[in-house]
Parts: C-alpha cells; structure tokens; sequence
C-alpha cells in the first residue's frame, strides 16, 4: 500500500465509509431505542453484542475479533453516554481503526520486506 491510499484509507475512508454510519446507526439510534425499551444495562450488552455480530462478516468468522469488537461497542457506548454526544465514540472509533490500519499496513512492509 502507498502512503497516498493509506493517507486515503485513514482520512477518508475510515471516517466516512465506517465511523460515521456505524457511530450514527449503533449508538445514535441502537443505543437510544433499546434503553428506552430495556433500560441502560440491557440495552448496553445488547447494542454492543449487536456491534461485534455486524463485524463477524468482515472479520473472516473470527471470535476473537467480534469479542474485541463487542468490547470496542461497550467503550463506545460509555463515551457517548457519559459526554452527551457522538463525538467522543466517533474519535474513539477513528483512532481504534485508523491505528489498526496503520499498524497492518506497517506489518505486511515488514513481512513482505
């Protein structure tokens, strides 16, 4: 990968193709629906287990990256409820994915080199 499209995947395509849809759909309508009908706590677990299910796809039917994921849903959950708005879990979710690009772009250099 170039330093151009990981510029790209990490500015661009993160936020708009994964953050933004995911924080607005999981905790700005999942969150908020399922605490007005369950509760806090309830609607904790199962807005996060939703999140690492919506990730078992795209993680090639890996449990340890949907039991990761399901946490990263819980934090995020934390940091919308706590600050009042989806900033804090858009940040959150930029800086978790973008790390994670950044750190799998550097390993296949490594590999590969």
């Amino acid at each position: 990968m170039t330093a151009r499209s990981l510029a790209r995947w990490v500015w661009f395509d993160i936020p708009m193709g994964t953050v933004l849809p995911e924080e607005f759909l999981f905790r700005g309508i999942v969150d908020e629906v399922a605490t007005a009908l369950v509760g806090p706590d309830a609607a904790l677990v199962a807005g996060s287990v939703a999140f690492g299910v919506w990730h078992w796809p795209g993680s090639n039917r890996s449990v340890p990256v949907v039991v990761v994921t399901t946490a990263a849903g819980a934090l995020f959950v934390l940091a919308r409820r706590r600050t009042g708005t989806l900033l804090a879990p858009m940040a959150l979710h930029w800086a978790t994915n973008a790390a994670g690009a950044v750190a799998a772009t550097w390993w296949s250099r490594r590999v590969r080199d």
